[in-house]
């Protein structure tokens, strides 16, 4: 009896010891500073501004002052982190990093009392980075980081139909961002009507392409593109007109058709070569009389040449030589007495 009494008592002791230091601790911990804010990524287009939200509770029991401090983390943790803002002891130090200079402060004015948020104006490409709220009341410390994405707002789009419009085709239209921080997504609709696209559209939300299969009247209207981002959206229209047009037949029917040609017959006259052949040939007739006009120019001078020296040579006379002589010889003979005639035979040599 009196060691069941004993353990009762000693088992009551100890949950009493646990409740209170469970109760200490979660006092403590909701008690703490505690930085509320949730939003962890912003997403903010060049030019415009953003605040980091940054709000806080405190126990009400610290009766101590407030510091709140801001900095940059730099990607490479080897480095230092540089101070932006700092608040401690109700003086305000800002401008304390050159690239933010006259371009950030606290979005209350008095930011001890719970709300440490920091404004940035004029957002630059450059801003881009991880920003940290600190906030202190000794013995509490809170800290949370926060990313910044400065991007490229979409620029206007263009939107145009590519190729021809005819009825039974199908039909490309396009729409074209020039600028812009991706991811951008191309959206399609119709301006008018019910803003449905037609059954057999289809939509390229990357490159930006509508697709209309056989189209048809009921798919003439205007269209509308919307180009979003994480920071902004641009819209452009392009106006599918009506009628469209209509494609020509390819191939004529099979039919049998009788053709009567009446008489006379009209005489076609004759048709002139065309000028590309007839300069074709004038160009081969000139140039073969050209070369039978140098041919005989040749042939001239060289019979020319060849008379002249043969009287040159011909009219030459030796004067060591003396002209040559001839010399005769006459031979007679008679045929006797009775004869009629005699004859005489006359013989030339050279001497």
């Amino acid at each position: 009896m009196c060691l069941t009494r004993y353990f009762n008592i000693t088992f009551g002791l100890w949950l009493l010891i646990f409740m209170g230091i469970l109760y200490s601790l979660t006092k403590d911990s909701v008690c703490a500073l505690e930085i509320t804010s949730h939003i962890k990524n912003y997403y903010v287009a060049r030019d415009s501004s953003v605040t980091l939200n940054c709000e806080f509770v405190l126990e009400s029991e610290n009766l101590g002052y407030t510091e709140i401090e801001w900095n940059i983390v730099p990607s490479d943790r080897q480095q230092d982190d540089e101070i932006i803002i700092w608040y401690t002891g109700g003086v305000l130090y800002s401008n304390l990093y050159e690239p933010l200079k006259n371009r950030v402060h606290f979005a209350s004015p008095d930011p001890q009392d719970g709300d440490a948020s920091l404004r940035i104006l004029d957002l630059k490409l450059t801003d881009m980075g991880t920003y940290q709220c600190k906030v202190k009341r000794l013995p509490e410390f809170g800290m949370k980081n926060f990313n910044l994405f400065v991007m490229e707002r979409p620029s206007t789009p263009v939107c145009y139909i590519d190729g021809e419009a005819e009825e039974g085709n199908n039909l490309r239209m396009k729409c074209r961002s020039s600028q812009g921080t991706p991811p951008l997504d191309y959206n399609w609709s119709k301006a008018n009507g019910n803003k449905m696209l037609p059954q057999s559209a289809f939509v390229d939300t990357k490159a930006g392409d509508l697709y209309l299969r056989k189209i048809t009247e009921s798919d003439t209207g205007t269209y509308r593109c919307v180009v979003v981002s994480l920071v902004g959206m641009e819209v452009c229209e392009v106006t599918l007109s009506s009628p469209l047009n209509r494609t020509s037949p390819q191939t004529i029917n099979n039919e049998v058709c009788e053709v009567t040609l009446s008489s006379p017959l009209n005489r076609t006259s004759p048709q002139t070569i065309n000028n590309g052949s007839g300069t074709t040939a004038a160009i081969v007739i000139s140039i073969i009389v050209m070369i039978i006009l140098i041919i005989t120019v040749i042939r001239v001078i060289i019979c020319y040449r060849r008379k002249k020296n043969g009287k040159v040579f011909g009219n030459e006379i030796l004067m060591d030589e003396l002209p040559p002589q001839k010399c005769l010889s006459i031979k007679s003979h008679n045929l006797g007495p009775g004869s009629l005639e005699s004859t005489h035979s006359v013989k030339v040599r050279k001497c």
